[in-house]
This record gives C-alpha cells, structure tokens and sequence, in this order.
C-alpha cells in the first residue's frame, strides 16, 4: 500500500466533524488553476514522491539503501473566514503521519502562504526507510 493510500485512509476518518473535508483527486491544474485554489476547505494529497539512496556499499553486493518518501498536502481556506477549527484540523494533519508503519523517521512540516483572499497551507510529510 502506498504511503499516500495510508495516509489518506487516516486523514478520512480523522478530518469527520471538522470543517474540511479530503479529496482522493490529485491536485492538479484546471484551466491554470489548481484544484485546492479552487476548492477551499478541501485537503489534498500528491503522489508519493521516492528517492533512493545507498548507505552502505558492501563487497558482496548486498548494499544498504535509505529510501525517502515525501508526499505534499495542500488545503486552502478563506484567509478572512477561516475556519473555526483550522488549528485543530492542522493538528490532525501533522498526526497523521503517527500512521504510517515501517518508517524509523516520520516528519510533517507546515508552511502557509498567503495570496489575495485566500491562505494556502502547504504540507510536506517525510518518510525514511531503510
């Protein structure tokens, strides 16, 4: 199961009773325009991102590989009518990644930005296996 698959399980049952909801979509573009732009107060999820890295090389071939995975979140919400509970939905979101097994390191950062009336949070959640 893909790291996104997993964590867009977790996201469904715990953003219930909030005011945000989650996509299945990818946040793609439409007409110039991406999709969580258009669609406020609705997370979503990108594709797992991988990359490979050899830790350790050995004579017998059977090197060791780090593998980082990150997956982006994006949720953008009215920047003067935020939602009541934004911070409690921010929390449930850096928590999710408590759900991922088979990790040793599990890292959620948060960036905001905001553009004309709207306020873009941005997450980038990290995964390392060995």
């Amino acid at each position: 199961m893909a790291i996104r698959d997993t964590l867009l399980a977790n996201l469904t049952t715990s953003l219930t009773g909030t005011n945000v909801s989650i996509s299945s979509e990818l946040p793609f573009t439409s007409a110039g325009v991406a999709l969580y732009d258009k669609n406020m107060k609705k997370l979503y999820l990108d594709v797992d991102q991988n990359n490979r890295v050899e830790l350790f090389s050995t004579l017998d071939y059977n090197d060791v590989f780090q593998q980082e995975i990150t997956v982006n979140g994006y949720l953008t919400v009215d920047a003067k009518n935020q939602p009541t509970d934004i911070q409690t939905v921010i929390d449930k979101v850096v928590a999710s990644r408590l759900s991922v097994a088979n990790c040793y390191l599990r890292e959620c950062g948060v960036t905001n930005e905001y553009v004309e009336d709207r306020n873009t949070y941005t997450f980038e959640f990290r995964f390392l296996t060995i």
